[in-house]
């Protein structure tokens, strides 16, 4: 989106999504994305996206449940030899209730043409828990917004009135679900490949 939803001043974070959630999306990838609380309002987000080293078997394993991520996470190493990450996405997260509705906006941290640092660009989630250790985020699409005014002001209009339109969002949603305690070691590990590529 061109505008973020939502003001990061007035937000609070949720403490039940701060923490380490896992996107398995489908196709056999998997991305580890950490809520960690900047201050009461806002989350640095960090997303590290899990890779094949030389010598990993981990495309063998069927990446679309938690429970195939487990056994690669029981059995694979991390290192370039087995499983390994070689990039990290950063972002600014917050939420914002519009008609009754969770949304919640990522801002690219890192990105820049210039020295004011300003994102160019947010994305912009509804944001659904069908139980606590799920996060669907309904991806927010610029169908509806063609003739209106790239302010956060008009764009915020034309969601609290669509909240429940079909035309607001991508087809497809971005369904996480909350790391296991006992998997953080890995994930920590995996986000310490990226720092020492």
């Amino acid at each position: 989106m061109p505008v973020p939803i939502g003001d990061p001043e007035r937000s609070r974070i949720d403490p039940d999504i701060t923490g380490v959630w896992v996107w398995l999306d489908g196709d056999g990838d998997a991305a580890f994305y950490t809520f960690e609380p900047y201050d009461k309002r806002t989350w640095l987000l960090t997303g590290v996206v899990l890779e094949n080293g030389a010598d990993s078997e981990a495309m063998d394993y069927d990446l679309s449940t938690y429970a195939a991520l487990t056994e690669l996470i029981e059995n694979e190493t991390v290192g370039p030899e087995g499983v390994t990450a070689t990039e990290v996405t950063l972002y600014k997260a917050w939420r914002t209730k519009l008609g009754g509705e969770w949304f919640m906006t990522w801002e690219p941290k890192g990105l820049f043409d210039d020295e004011a640092f300003v994102a160019e660009s947010w994305f912009a989630f509804r944001i659904d828990r069908p139980d606590a250790n799920t996060l669907q985020l309904h991806w927010i699409t610029d169908t509806l917004f063609e003739d209106v005014e790239e302010t956060r002001r008009a764009y915020e209009r034309v969601v609290k009135k669509n909240t429940r339109n079909p035309e607001l969002y991508e087809d497809d949603l971005i369904t996480m679900v909350r790391i296991d305690p006992t998997h953080f070691e890995f994930v920590g590990k995996l986000a310490g490949q990226v720092i020492a590529e």
